[in-house]
């Protein structure tokens, strides 16, 4: 109702009188806004390093890997970072990826990214945004310098009028998701060329290379720490450690210890659910309605454990 619902029933005075009312009882009808949990990863990485904890990023592109990581977080209260990447749309594309993983993250009872991994195209990053992530990662850590700084920025600036976080990287972690595909090769990240990177760019995270691999470790990992040490003390913006599986929890909490808040896991939840389903084919055979809640249930396990290891437990409290 407005004042040009006014008539000649009511005075002036008495007809404001009645609009204010009016209007206040209108606003006690509304039902309550309900409480949206997804957000961008800037959000959570910030909280993060200020309070000094890790943030898992897991790679959920099926229902039983998206419902036991988001359980885990539940259960335990951690923000999370639900993900996938370029080189997993083959399993579940950017749209149906969405579809479910949207949806759960705005019903949540913790705060929960949706992150798209090594993006390598700006079309791909740019369908992900439309999609509804909230967080893009630009990989373009095997172009030269000035060329990584100029797609990161332009990407940057596209993402953030849109509300989303973006991902940068320099130096370059061997191999795609999973450790599959061809060797890239590795190179660690330049401590020198880092305060140019995020200043220019103004990217929200860097993932920087100092000694983790994607895949399965063939050998134990030697970490650059001293690397790391001297990436914090040049820049204060959120850094990232890729091929988080397989590290021991002393070099996850050293890795945090000296500056890191997200750290990515894939390969550890992959072999739990693909192991939960190998053993029960073994033994009764293929019953996918079986299955699929052996799958959810152990990357449930699995992802509890990292967060506790990350100590994100309870920091989706205030």
């Amino acid at each position: 109702m407005t004042e040009n619902a006014q008539n000649a029933y009511l005075p002036p005075q008495l007809f404001k009188k009645f609009l204010h009312k009016y209007n206040n009882l209108k606003e006690l009808d509304q039902p309550e806004e309900e409480t949206v949990m997804l957000v961008n990863l800037k959000q959570i990485l910030e909280d993060a390093r200020i309070r000094g904890y890790g943030v898992g990023m897991f790679n959920t592109f099926n229902i039983e890997m998206a419902l036991g990581v988001l359980e885990a977080a539940e259960e335990t209260q951690s923000p999370v970072i639900f993900g996938t990447a370029e080189a997993l749309l083959g399993c579940c594309d950017i749209d149906t990826a969405a579809s479910f993983l949207v949806p759960m993250a705005k019903k949540a009872s913790v705060p929960v990214a949706l992150h798209l991994d090594h993006g390598y195209t700006e079309e791909t990053l740019k369908h992900a945004i439309e999609a509804g992530f909230t967080s893009v990662m630009y990989d373009c850590s095997t172009e030269l310098l000035e060329e990584n700084i100029a797609r990161c920025a332009e990407m940057a600036f596209y993402a953030h009028e849109r509300g989303v976080s973006v991902e940068g990287e320099l130096g370059h972690v061997a191999f795609d998701e999973g450790g599959e595909g061809e060797y890239k090769g590795y190179a660690y990240t330049e401590p020198m060329d880092v305060k140019e990177f995020v200043e220019k760019t103004k990217i929200d995270a860097l993932a920087i290379a100092i000694g983790t691999e994607h895949g399965v470790y063939k050998s134990k990992p030697v970490l650059d720490i001293e690397r790391l040490k001297e990436i914090r003390s040049i820049t204060d913006t959120n850094l990232v450690l890729h091929g988080g599986s397989g590290l021991s929890v002393n070099d996850l909490q050293e890795c945090i210890r000296y500056g890191i808040q997200k750290i990515n896991i894939y390969t550890d939840i992959s072999i739990a659910a693909s192991e939960a389903a190998y053993r029960y084919i073994k033994q009764y055979g293929p019953v996918i309605d079986k299955i699929s809640p052996l799958m959810r249930e152990a990357v449930k396990k699995v992802a509890v454990q990292k967060m506790t290891d990350f100590g994100s437990v309870g920091k989706a409290m205030r």
